[in-house]
């Protein structure tokens, strides 16, 4: 072997962050506030978050496919997200979970496990796609689907034969519905926050009468919620929360 092709081995593999633009960095912004401790990324994808993370935390990895899997030196753990985790109770500081729940058939079996493996006071940070804000709204009031929601297969059609692992979204959940799920398992929303905002440019000169009246109607439904006519969730393209086991 030529000494260009021995270096060009060596060379760890590229990790491609195939998250929405901004929200790993994100994600990354809210942990840089935490003291380090045990990490759990689920799922990992590629491993490009768990490259950013294990400098500072004690970071597992976990997914559906090992081979999909490229990061070398952290002990990679297969695991199905629709399933019990193969982890002990409160046995990780840290739950993150980029873009996952979404590709799930079981998400409030997922976020139950998550808390079930974070200890006392421990966080989880979940993303997923915002389906609440004005432009998904309007989107799916004349198209039937969401944004992000828009391409779902047949499952013979998929990698896996899984469609909630061939990176097809199958399970949109608004915020209600992932702040229930949390409850219940013993998890309370400390924060939410998006990778960048988003408008219904096709409305143009009515997005702000659209997004006004939206503000109104929420206020009357849900009076005094901190997160129901925030920015976050009415412009923001993906949904970010930060919440802490009680």
């Amino acid at each position: 072997m030529s000494e260009h092709k021995r270096e060009k081995a060596s060379q760890p593999p590229t990790l491609v962050d195939k998250n929405a633009p901004g929200t790993q960095e994100k994600v990354l912004s809210i942990l840089k506030t935490m003291p380090p401790g045990r990490l759990l990324d689920a799922p990992a994808g590629e491993g490009a978050l768990s490259a950013q993370l294990r400098e500072s935390y004690d970071v597992v990895p976990i997914d559906i496919d090992e081979n999909f899997f490229k990061l070398t030196g952290l002990p990679f753990r297969k695991a199905d997200l629709n399933k019990p985790l193969p982890f002990d109770d409160s046995s990780y500081d840290y739950v993150v979970s980029i873009e996952g729940i979404e590709h799930l058939e079981n998400p409030f079996l997922c976020i139950r496990e998550f808390s079930r493996v974070l200890r006392e006071g421990g966080s989880l940070i979940l993303t997923t796609p915002n389906i609440m804000s004005a432009k998904s709204r309007t989107r799916f009031l004349f198209y039937s689907y969401h944004d992000f929601f828009r391409f779902i297969k047949p499952a013979e059609d998929f990698r896996h034969a899984l469609p909630e692992y061939d990176h097809e979204h199958i399970n949109p959940m608004t915020l209600m519905e992932v702040r229930y799920a949390m409850k219940k398992a013993g998890l309370e929303i400390a924060g939410i926050s998006t990778n960048r905002y988003v408008k219904a440019k096709r409305w143009g000169i009515f997005y702000p009468a659209i997004k006004k009246m939206i503000i109104s109607l929420t206020k009357k439904k849900y009076p005094g919620d901190p997160y129901m006519v925030s920015n976050e969730l009415l412009e923001g393209e993906i949904l970010i929360v930060h919440a802490i086991k009680k």
